[in-house]
């Protein structure tokens, strides 16, 4: 392959065995493709450490909007970071459960308070920031989840 260079790995074979599994769940074509994911993810960590740099990426909300002002303190949360925001979708998943997708671009603090702003609204089940850096494409996720 042009462009690519070859490296060894060691490992104890109770580690590789239990990666194997995993790449296979995961519908990996091969352990090569796997590992450049996992150095892709581990760069990506790297960039969420510098609270300035400029991210896009997308926060989803799944919620109970039968929370009584949960709608409203969205919206109001929602309209103080118009900076932020791109875009938003709505779903209706079932009668009382809504799912929200809210399309976010600007400084990693600045996004990470909105998705930990939205997260913390009684009534909100779950809140996952995705993001990635617009220089190098490398995908990271936060998840705060509610139980």
């Amino acid at each position: 392959m042009e462009g690519v260079t070859r490296i060894g790995v060691s490992l104890e074979p109770e580690l590789l065995a239990e990666f194997d599994r995993i790449i296979q769940k995961k519908g990996y074509v091969s352990r090569s493709e796997a590992i450049r994911d996992l150095v892709r993810d581990s760069l990506a960590e790297t960039e969420w450490k510098n609270e300035k740099e400029y991210m896009c990426g997308v926060i989803t909300m799944v919620y109970d909007h039968d929370t009584t002002g949960l709608s409203d303190r969205i919206t109001e949360i929602q309209h103080a970071a118009l900076q932020e925001i791109s875009t938003t979708v709505h779903i209706h998943l079932d009668r009382s459960r809504c799912m929200e997708v809210v399309i976010v671009e600007g400084e990693l603090a600045e996004l990470k308070a909105l998705a930990n702003d939205l997260g913390a609204i009684k009534g909100v089940l779950r809140c996952k920031l995705t993001m990635a850096s617009k220089s190098t494409g490398h995908m990271h996720y936060i998840g705060v989840r509610k139980d």
